[in-house]
C-alpha cells in the first residue's frame, strides 16, 4: 500500500531533498490521489503540475492519455497521472542496495557525450 512514509522516502532518495521537503511533496501528491492510483489531469491545480512533472522525471509517477470520440464527432484527449506502488518499491530497493542515486551509476554513454579527457 502506498502511504505517506513510503512515498516521502522515495521522494527523498530520488530527488535528494531533505526529509521535511520530501514529506511536504508526498502530502501534496497524496492529497490528489487519496486511495486511488490513477487520477485525471484536470484535477490538478496548475501550480502543482510542476511537482507532477518533477516526480515523473524521477520515475515516481507515470502519465498516459486516451482519445475519445465526442457526440459531435470531434476527438477529445484525456490525460491521466498514475502512481505505481511497484515502481516505488523497486526504486527504494535499488537505492538500498547501492546506497547511491541512480544517476551516479549511469555510464558515461547515457549522458549523451564523452567524458572530458585530461
Amino acid at each position: 500500500m502506498i502511504n505517506l512514509a513510503k512515498l516521502a522516502r522515495a521522494i527523498e532518495r530520488r530527488l535528494g531533498v531533505p526529509p521535511g521537503d520530501a514529506s511536504a511533496k508526498a502530502k501534496r501528491l497524496l492529497d490528489y490521489f487519496g486511495f486511488r492510483t490513477v487520477i485525471i489531469d484536470n484535477a490538478i491545480a496548475s501550480e502543482d503540475r510542476k511537482l507532477f512533472y518533477e516526480l515523473q522525471d524521477a520515475g515516481l509517477l507515470r502519465s498516459s492519455w486516451e482519445t475519445v470520440l465526442l457526440l459531435s464527432g470531434r476527438n477529445w484527449r484525456i490525460f491521466y497521472w498514475e502512481i505505481v506502488e511497484a515502481d516505488l518499491d523497486r526504486l527504494l530497493v535499488e537505492n538500498r542496495k547501492t546506497g547511491e542515486p541512480l544517476y551516479e551509476r549511469l555510464p558515461d554513454e547515457a549522458w549523451g557525450h564523452s567524458p572530458a579527457t585530461t
